[in-house]
């Protein structure tokens, strides 16, 4: 796989992550019901989340987000390094 596809795949997920956690955050608890369904990239993450709770996933998607863009910038600091041609 090419470099440059993992890093723009990760720059899109750090995104997209950033994203839905500071909609949560955004959110808070004011919800009407009990609950709220979460959403990512179609995918049902969990359909019945407590007003309590949002916080918490909020800050789960920052985490992730922060997460996969460190993982960028070490696969870049790599890359730039010529590690990769390297053999152990």
């Amino acid at each position: 796989m090419k470099p440059i596809l993992l890093l723009s795949f990760l720059a899109f997920l750090t995104v997209a992550l950033a994203f839905k956690g500071l909609d949560l955050w955004s959110l808070g608890t004011n919800v009407d019901g009990n609950g709220i369904g979460i959403h990512f990239l179609g995918f049902e993450i969990n359909d019945r989340v407590p007003k309590a709770s949002i916080p918490v996933y909020a800050i789960g998607f920052l985490a992730s987000s922060l997460v996969t863009l460190l993982t960028g910038i070490v696969l870049t600091g790599v890359k730039f390094r010529g590690f990769e041609n390297e053999s152990y």
